[in-house]
C-alpha cells in the first residue's frame, strides 16, 4: 500500500513539472510576442498610416528618408529643430505604410503619400568589384503591388522619446534589414543590410508632421 501510494506521488509531481513546464514556455511566447509589437502599436494605430522616418544623425540633427522621383530612396539631413510639417511640404519623406491583407500582422507596403504610384522595393545590384548589393528602390505601379520585393517586415520596438519606432526587415529577403548606408548608385542611397536578430539593425523613429 505505501509503494502504490508513492507511485501515485510520482505521478502527481511529473504532471505538475509537465504543467508548469508549459507555462513557462506559454509565457515566454507572449513575451516574445510583445517584443515585436510594442504596446500593441498594430491593435492601436489607425492603418493605413503615414509617417517620416528618421534617426539621431548626432544630438542637433537627424537623418531622414526621402525620395525625388528617381529610382533609388535617399538619406537627407535636418535640424531637429525644423519644423516637420515644412519637412514633408519641401520633400517627398512622408511615407504610407498598408498592412497586407492575407499576410501576417507586421507585413506591410510602404509607398509616397505625395506620389501614391511610387512603391518602396528592395533590389539588386553589384558593386565594381564584384560584390552583391540590395538596395532601396522605387517600383511606379498605379496598381497595389503584389510582389514579395515590394513588401516588408516592421519590427515594433521600445519607443525612444516616446517616439513609436520600427526596424524594417525585406519580406522577401528575410534577415536583410534597411540601413542608411550608400551602395553603388549613391552614397546618399539605403542598403539591406545582414542580421542575426532585428534589435541589431537602425531603429527608425516614426514622426507625424502635425504631432
Amino acid at each position: 500500500m505505501q509503494a502504490f501510494i508513492s507511485s501515485g506521488n510520482l505521478r502527481s509531481g511529473f504532471l505538475a513539472a509537465i504543467m508548469l513546464t508549459a507555462a513557462l514556455f506559454a509565457a515566454t511566447s507572449c513575451s516574445k510576442d510583445k517584443d515585436t509589437n510594442q504596446d500593441d502599436t498594430l491593435g492601436t494605430t489607425s492603418w493605413p498610416s503615414q509617417w517620416v522616418l528618421v534617426t539621431d544623425r548626432d544630438a542637433e540633427n537627424y537623418n531622414y528618408i526621402y525620395s525625388n522621383n528617381a529610382q533609388i530612396l535617399y538619406k537627407g539631413g535636418v535640424p531637429k529643430s525644423y519644423s516637420i510639417k515644412s519637412l514633408t511640404e519641401e520633400k517627398d519623406c512622408y511615407f504610407q505604410f498598408s498592412p497586407v491583407a492575407g499576410a501576417s500582422n507586421n507585413v506591410f507596403t510602404i509607398r509616397s503619400y505625395q506620389n501614391q504610384d511610387h512603391w518602396w522595393g528592395i533590389y539588386k545590384t553589384n558593386s565594381p568589384f564584384g560584390a552583391e548589393e540590395w538596395y532601396l528602390g522605387i517600383d511606379e505601379d498605379d496598381d497595389f503591388p503584389v510582389n514579395d520585393e515590394n513588401r516588408f517586415i516592421l519590427h515594433f520596438m521600445p519607443k525612444q522619446e516616446d517616439k513609436l519606432t520600427i526596424v524594417i526587415e525585406s519580406y522577401s529577403k528575410r534577415g536583410f534589414y534597411l540601413e542608411f548606408l550608400g551602395h553603388t548608385f549613391s552614397g546618399n542611397g539605403l542598403s539591406f543590410v545582414q542580421y542575426d536578430k532585428p534589435e541589431k539593425a537602425t531603429h527608425f523613429k516614426m514622426l507625424k508632421p502635425f504631432a
